[in-house]
């Protein structure tokens, strides 16, 4: 009789470990770098080389180092993986490397603190680098489309009063980097209110107008590169296993990838925010 209450202890202890889920650390971030992108910080007076700088993101990574993450992905193709395994190692050995980007700045620097075998992992996605053939097709559907907004006369920059106004409080945002301390950034960066008018402005707002049916088009292209950058990460979560993981990514991308990761069974979502309510 007194193995039946071990056998309930092994049962619940073995559904507990099935049951566990795997955390997944997003990380909002602005390109340190510089981008293409409208919406940019000005490097020039984001000094991240001096000694300032530098300063705050070693505070900055030394709240991320809390939490003991086995992998970290990050924004850049996998064809650009040994370029950054390269840069990863030459840091590690303590060899000079002199790179502004974040992928450097945040990727690498706290893979090193956390003794990360790896680095980092490039998971990013982009149309002319996939070889799948629904990648292909959907390439074909949008050179179609983008052909169709040409003929109509309707461009990207079509906005209406709404993202006018979204858009100019994340210029304003992103403006006032340069003078704020990065920590505070990062938290102001990675708040749900400004995640959320990045999507809207990145995603959605192109359904505002979408008489010809080029709206629904626009947040389609935008979304691909959000499910593909997820499904990216998934599929190597799930072939891995790890316990924890971060996603070090720009700001534009990390709503969209929220709602996404937080509809998966296997995952627990941790902000940034989370790391100060411990």
């Amino acid at each position: 009789m007194k193995t039946i209450p071990a056998i309930c202890l092994l049962l619940f202890c073995l559904t507990a470990v099935g049951q566990q889920k795997i955390k997944v650390h997003l990380i909002a971030t602005y390109h340190m770098g510089g981008t293409t992108d409208a919406l940019k910080v000005d490097g020039t007076k984001d000094n991240i080389l001096g000694p300032e700088r530098q300063k705050q993101l070693s505070a900055l990574l030394d709240i991320l180092q809390k939490k003991d993450v086995e992998k970290i992905y990050v924004e850049n193709t996998p064809d650009k993986q040994k370029f950054w395994d390269s840069i990863y190692t030459a840091y590690y050995t303590k060899k000079p490397v002199t790179l502004r980007n974040e992928i450097f700045q945040i990727g690498v620097k706290l893979a090193q603190r956390l003794n990360i075998r790896g680095g980092v992992k490039c998971i990013d996605w982009a149309y002319d680098g996939s070889r799948k053939p629904g990648d292909r097709l959907f390439a074909e559907y949008s050179a179609k489309m983008n052909r169709l907004c040409d003929s109509l006369q309707i461009g990207t920059n079509d906005f209406t009063v709404y993202d006018n106004i979204v858009l100019k409080q994340l210029s304003e945002f992103n403006g006032n980097i340069p003078k704020q301390d990065l920590v505070t950034v990062f938290r102001n960066l990675n708040s749900k209110e400004y995640l959320n008018k990045f999507y809207y402005g990145n995603v959605s707002t192109y359904l505002d107008r979408n008489t010809e049916g080029t709206g629904a088009f626009w947040t389609q292209y935008n979304m691909m590169r959000n499910v593909n950058i997820y499904s990216n990460i998934m599929r190597d979560i799930l072939a891995d296993r790890p316990q924890s993981v971060l996603v070090l990514y720009g700001a534009g991308h990390v709503k969209a990838l929220r709602d996404l990761f937080e509809a998966h069974p296997l995952i627990e979502v941790v902000m940034f925010e989370d790391y100060f309510k411990e």
